[in-house]
């Protein structure tokens, strides 16, 4: 039973643009190379402060799997070959025992709709006729955000840094080790997870998410991951966030799709 919930599919790798809301400092710092990658046990455990709105915060970031019970599936414990029927309402998760070890990196994404709904498809999320319309709720990360106008180059140079460094190993659950969330009702939700799967009240977040392995021996004091991919500078920009909130963006339409350990622009 408890298998198929480790069962998650890949995530998309399809985008347009990628970008980072935070303070100008720590931009600045991402803008110079450094990827700061804290464990979704460390995602699991922190508490929102600001508003009392989650933003970074998410209880589930360390499990990949959920079952519940319902009326033509029940959860049954087995203990000394005796079976106990857990209820109607019982609800039952799974993790894995190295979470501490796995490290993400969030960022936005613009990207095409990919659901049901044949109406959007083809726009990008929050894409309205003037542009890209973003969420007055990012002001809770940062008054600043970076825009990372090649995407394909950013992948290649995280890549690049990732096989250079000494401590990193890539479990099969994060398969290629980055994507984007897929944003589920976990109130209601029961199968696999995966890192790549956040509870729907965070979709206006957009998220796309780098995700690696990481032995002890490569963390900082503080048990995250600093991970230096080389100057961005040639590749992004550095604006305030009030200026995409009062301006739409408008996107230059050249997919991004990663194949293997390769980026490449695909021509719409």
């Amino acid at each position: 039973m408890f298998s198929s919930l480790l069962d998650d599919s890949a995530p998309s790798q399809k985008i347009w643009t990628l970008f980072k809301v935070s303070s100008k400092e720590r931009l600045e710092q991402m803008r110079k190379g450094l990827i700061y990658m804290n464990s979704l046990d460390y995602f699991s455990s922190l508490k929102d402060e600001s508003s009392g709105m989650d933003t970074r915060a998410d209880p589930h970031e360390n499990i990949h799997g959920v079952a519940r019970a319902s009326q033509k599936n029940k959860l049954i414990l087995e203990i000394d070959r005796k079976q106990f029927d857990l209820g109607k309402k019982a609800v039952a998760s799974i993790k894995y025992d190295n979470t501490k070890n796995i490290f993400i990196f969030s960022m936005g994404c613009i990207a095409d709709n990919e659901n049901e709904n044949e109406n959007e498809n083809g726009k990008a999320t929050s894409e309205t006729d003037d542009g890209i319309v973003f969420d007055g709720r990012f002001k809770e990360f940062g008054d600043h955000i970076l825009i990372i106008r090649d995407p394909v180059e950013f992948a290649k140079r995280y890549v690049k840094a990732l096989r250079s460094r000494k401590g990193i190993f890539n479990p099969e659950f994060l398969h290629k080790g980055l994507g984007r969330i897929t944003y589920k009702p976990f109130y209601s939700y029961s199968g696999p997870l995966g890192v790549y799967s956040k509870d729907h009240r965070f979709d206006w977040q957009t998220e796309f998410r780098l995700a690696i392995g990481a032995e002890d021996k490569a963390l900082n004091k503080m048990g995250a991951l600093e991970l230096h991919i080389g100057d961005l500078s040639d590749i992004t920009q550095i604006s305030t966030l009030q200026s995409v909130l009062d301006a739409p963006i408008k996107i230059n339409r050249t997919k991004v799709h990663i194949i293997g350990d390769k980026a490449f622009a695909l021509k719409s």
